[in-house]
């Protein structure tokens, strides 16, 4: 009896365990916010502030490409000539990419080649946010090969805010709002860091022969205070 009381109690602790480490490891709730950085190595002059704020907002199990979790990117952006630029866009994220298999599996094998872009494992990078806070060894990763067809794909939410950004800014110096060529995204990603563990956001792109880009760092709760 006591040996059959004994396996009940250990049954219970690890169903709460599991449970304890599923709700950890779930990403719903998870908000980050992200601070343009005017700095001229990182952001073109043309754009003279902005924000984006991106949040997990619920688990999608059986959405039509599988597994995935529906977050959203609110951004706020104010460019030169063109003015204030606010909206939110919905991005679903396929449940692998918050797994520490995806990451370790980028590391290994080097890049990762999906149907409308690519990403590829850049080694790693010391990296220090505009706040001043610091982490160590961080994966450097680089999204580039942007098909058209991802700017309405799960991540097009992504994409798309990448892209109209650069090309607004095209636009205010250039007068052209033409189609944004060579668009690349380039992250600092480090393990615990909410949502997708970026650190630093940068993007570019090439618009009519001229090149734009734009940088952001994660802005933590501790940094706000």
């Amino acid at each position: 009896m006591r040996a059959q009381f004994s396996n009940i109690v250990r049954s219970v602790a690890f169903a709460v365990a599991m449970v304890s480490t599923s709700l950890q490891a779930s990403p719903v709730g998870e908000v980050a916010h992200y601070d343009l950085d005017r700095s001229s190595a990182r952001t073109t002059s043309m754009i003279l502030s902005g924000k984006v704020d991106v949040s997990v907002d619920a688990y999608v199990p059986g959405h039509k490409s599988g597994p995935a979790y529906e977050s959203s990117m609110t951004y706020d952006f104010n460019i030169q000539m063109v003015g204030r630029k606010t909206g939110t866009n919905k991005v679903m994220v396929p449940a692998e990419y918050f797994t520490p298999e995806f990451m370790q599996s980028l590391r290994t094998n080097g890049s990762y080649v999906g149907a409308d872009f690519k990403v590829r494992h850049e080694g790693y990078v010391d990296a220090r946010n505009m706040d001043g806070n610091f982490y160590p060894h961080c994966d450097k990763i680089l999204i580039y090969d942007v098909k058209t067809s991802a700017l309405q794909g799960g991540f097009s939410g992504m994409f798309n805010l990448a892209h109209d950004l650069i090309a607004m800014a095209a636009k205010s110096e250039i007068g052209t709002e033409e189609d944004v060529e060579d668009l690349q995204i380039r992250a600092a990603i480090f393990a615990g860091v909410p949502v997708l563990g970026a650190v630093k956001l940068d993007v570019s792109g090439i618009v009519s022969g001229f090149s734009f880009k734009a940088g952001a760092d994660i802005k933590t709760a501790a940094d706000e205070e």
